[in-house]
């Protein structure tokens, strides 16, 4: 993770447009989109051809730093609950288990 030095979120994405011209079905694009989420709303912006290696480079970064937080979460979890006590470990078992009871009829 250290070695990330650029991340982007989002999301890119390819759009081609179809446009009749008299008789022709003409094929415009490709076109690209960077998709992302910004202060609850959604934000596109079309990405020139010279940006897009770095865009996607971007993009592919941040799911990358995601997966290797994820995982690091996971590792400190898994340790912590290692490190604790019998009974303590004891206690939250049941949150580790499916209940064997059956479920209430109403």
């Amino acid at each position: 993770m250290a070695q990330m030095d650029r991340m982007i979120r989002g999301h890119v994405s390819e759009q081609t447009f179809q446009v009749k011209r008299g008789d022709q079905t003409v094929t415009q694009g490709p076109y690209f989109l960077l998709q992302r989420r910004e202060n609850g709303k959604n934000n596109c912006q079309r990405v020139g051809t010279e940006e897009l290696d770095a865009i996607v480079a971007g993009v592919q970064a941040y799911q990358r730093f995601q997966k290797l937080a994820e995982r690091y979460a996971l590792l400190t979890e898994q340790l912590t609950w290692e490190q604790q006590a019998a009974g303590i470990k004891k206690k939250f078992q049941r949150f580790w288990r499916p209940s064997s009871r059956k479920p209430r009829s109403v």
